[in-house]
């Protein structure tokens, strides 16, 4: 049967985020950067938040260059008094928040018997707790809208057990298990809560295993594609979860690992 073309058009503008605004943490580089632009390449105006201005400021002449509105609001996303301070500023400049995704990130490698009380917390408030409060501080305001996409970034850690990345394991159990709450409880608002698990990917969290020849072999030869995974790959998850295609799915885990947990 003949493809309807009106059909094909309606499927392709439940895509379109023209009009939205999206709130993306940890987006001065790596994921948190390159899901900003994806967002923006699909018609969002954005908020970045990161610690540094001068790296937020890159990532936003990049959206500008796209064609969209750019905020950059350096802060802290471990304080929730700055969490509530940077949503306030958001909603002011813009009237509404649609998409929020948590991209922050740090990392503390080791064995658990040297994990220190301050590598635990550390990783703890920027991977956990900010993801909480972040969630939290926006809901309030998605559920006065009464629609709204949140997307939590998870990891391989959130499913199955790495050596050497205790802390950075446990928060990314967590935040797999907050985003299941989080769907449950704020359905009933038009809320939907995702992650995205991405695999081995080229950041500044895993910078030592990719300059590591052995680590960086080893993860080619454990994901059946064969391949670390470029920035690119996880663009069309984040668009997905953030658009109208994705209307009826919360609480899900999109893993984009090449592979790997099939393995």
């Amino acid at each position: 049967m003949a493809e309807d073309p009106q059909t094909r058009k309606t499927i392709l503008q439940q895509f379109d985020l023209s009009g939205k605004v999206a709130l993306v943490t940890g987006a001065s580089r790596g994921i948190g950067a390159g899901l900003a632009l994806a967002l923006a390449d699909a018609g969002a105006d954005m908020a970045l938040v990161a610690r540094t201005r001068a790296d937020l400021e890159v990532t936003a002449d990049r959206v500008r260059e796209i064609g969209r509105r750019a905020l950059a609001l350096p802060a802290d996303v471990s304080a929730p008094v700055e969490i509530r301070r940077m949503v306030d500023r958001v909603a002011e400049e813009y009237g509404r928040i649609d998409v929020l995704i948590n991209a922050a990130g740090t990392q503390a490698r080791g064995p658990i018997l040297e994990i220190t009380e301050e590598d635990w917390d550390r990783v703890n408030s920027v991977n956990l707790k900010a993801v909480f409060f972040c969630s939290q501080a926006v809901a309030h305001r998605m559920v006065r809208q009464g629609k709204g996409k949140i997307i939590n970034i998870a990891s391989l850690t959130s499913s199955i057990g790495i050596a050497n990345v205790g802390p950075y394991a446990a928060t990314k159990g967590g935040v797999l298990a907050l985003t299941r709450v989080m769907a449950v409880e704020w359905a009933p608002y038009g809320i939907n809560v995702n992650a995205i698990g991405p695999g081995y990917f080229p950041t500044a969290l895993s910078r030592g295993v990719f300059e590591d020849p052995a680590g960086h072999q080893w993860v080619i030869s454990r994901t059946p594609m064969g391949r670390w995974g470029e920035i690119r790959d996880l663009m069309g998850a984040a668009v997905f979860l953030a658009s109208e295609a994705s209307d009826f799915i919360t609480g899900e885990l999109i893993n984009v690992d090449g592979g790997w947990l099939a393995s």
